[in-house]
C-alpha cells in the first residue's frame, strides 16, 4: 500500500534524512566533538524550520485576508440555562403548583381553602406535612362533614388567624382588584365544572370553594382549586359565570375577601366575619365530581 505525502511533510522527512546523514559523516570522519555537536544543532534547526513551515502552511490554508481566521459558523445559542422557566408551562389553562392544597375527601374543599388562606394571611403552620391534620381538625370542629357553608368557612379562617373583611354575592372584580392591591385574597364559591378545564363541557358540577390569589398582566386571575390540586388562570367573566352558575344550580355563591388581622382574637374575627357572610347563602361547598382526584374518601 502506498501513501502520498503532502509537500510540506515530504520536506520535513527530507530535512530529517539530510540531518541524520550529516551527523553520520561527521562521526565517521572523527571530527572534533564541537563539529559533531554543530552538525546535530544544524540538523535539528533544519528539521524544526521545515516543521514550522509546514505548520504555517496549514494555518494559511484556513486564514482569510490579512491573517484573519475564518471559523466555520456555529449554531446560534438562544437564551441560557437561567432563562429556562422554573416550572413547566401550564397545559390546557392550568398547571401544577406546590402551593395548592388538594382536598383529601369528597367534601372538604372548604377546609383545604381555609388552610391555604391561613398559611398565607394567618398563623397556620407553613409545614406542608401538617396540612392534612389541619384540614381534618377544621372539618371536624366546624362542619358536619358534608361540606362547608360561608359562615363555617369564615369561622375556619378566623380560627387560622386571618379575617374575612368583605363579601359579595357575585364575583365583584372591583372589590377583588382592590383587595389584591392590599395584598388580600379571596375564597370564592363556584360551580366546580366551571373552574375545571377538563369538565367545562360536562354540564353542572357541584358547589365548590376555590381561592383567588393574584392577577396577571393580561387581566386574568390566579385561581387555586383544591379539587384538582392545581392553579389556573380565569378571566373575570369566567369567574362571574362560575359564581352565577353556582347560584342557579346550587342556590348559593359569591366571594369572601380574606386579609391579615394582627392584634385580634379568634372570637373578634369570627364575629366580624359572621356579619358579612349572609350574601353568599347557606349552600355547602364540597368538591368536584372527579372523586378519583382525592387522596381518600369520606365514609
Amino acid at each position: 500500500m502506498s501513501i502520498t505525502l503532502s509537500p510540506q511533510m515530504s520536506r520535513v522527512l527530507e530535512q530529517a534524512r539530510v540531518g541524520s546523514t550529516r551527523i553520520e559523516e561527521a562521526q565517521q570522519e572523527q571530527a572534533p566533538e564541537a563539529e559533531v555537536s554543530r552538525a546535530v544543532v544544524e540538523a535539528l534547526a533544519d528539521a524544526y524550520g521545515a516543521e514550522e513551515a509546514s505548520r504555517q502552511a496549514w494555518s494559511n490554508r484556513f486564514s482569510g485576508p490579512a491573517g484573519t481566521c475564518e471559523v466555520a459558523p456555529t449554531a446560534q445559542v438562544v437564551g441560557s440555562v437561567k432563562d429556562m422557566p422554573a416550572q413547566a408551562p401550564a397545559i390546557n389553562g392550568f398547571g401544577g403548583d406546590g402551593s395548592v392544597i388538594q382536598q383529601t375527601k369528597d367534601a372538604n374543599c372548604g377546609s383545604a381553602v381555609a388552610t391555604m388562606l391561613g398559611k398565607s394571611k394567618g398563623t397556620t403552620s407553613k409545614d406542608s406535612a401538617q396540612d392534612s391534620q389541619t384540614m381534618d381538625a377544621l372539618e371536624s370542629r366546624f362542619t358536619d362533614g358534608n361540606g362547608t357553608t360561608a359562615h363555617e368557612l369564615s369561622n375556619m379562617v378566623a380560627h387560622e388567624g386571618a379575617q374575612v373583611t368583605q363579601s359579595s354575592s357575585t364575583f365583584d372584580r372591583t372589590m377583588m382588584d382592590q383587595a389584591l392591591a392590599r395584598d388580600g385574597k379571596a375564597a370564592v364559591l363556584v360551580d366546580s365544572n366551571k373552574v375545571d378545564p377538563n369538565a367545562k363541557d360536562s354540564g353542572t358540577g357541584r358547589a365548590h370553594w376555590v381561592t383567588v390569589e393574584g392577577k396577571s398582566e393580561d387581566g386574568s386571575y390566579k385561581v387555586k382549586d383544591p379539587g384538582t390540586g392545581k392553579s389556573l388562570s380565569l378571566s373575570a367573566g369566567e369567574l362571574e359565570d362560575a359564581v352565577g352558575t353556582s347560584w342557579r344550580e346550587h342556590q348559593g355563591g359569591g366571594m369572601l375577601v380574606v386579609e391579615q388581622a394582627q392584634g385580634t382574637t379568634e372570637a373578634e374575627r369570627a364575629e366580624k366575619g359572621g356579619h358579612l357572610i349572609g350574601a353568599l347563602g347557606t349552600t355547602e361547598g364540597g368538591g368536584s365530581r372527579a372523586k378519583s382526584n382525592f387522596g381518600r374518601e369520606s365514609s
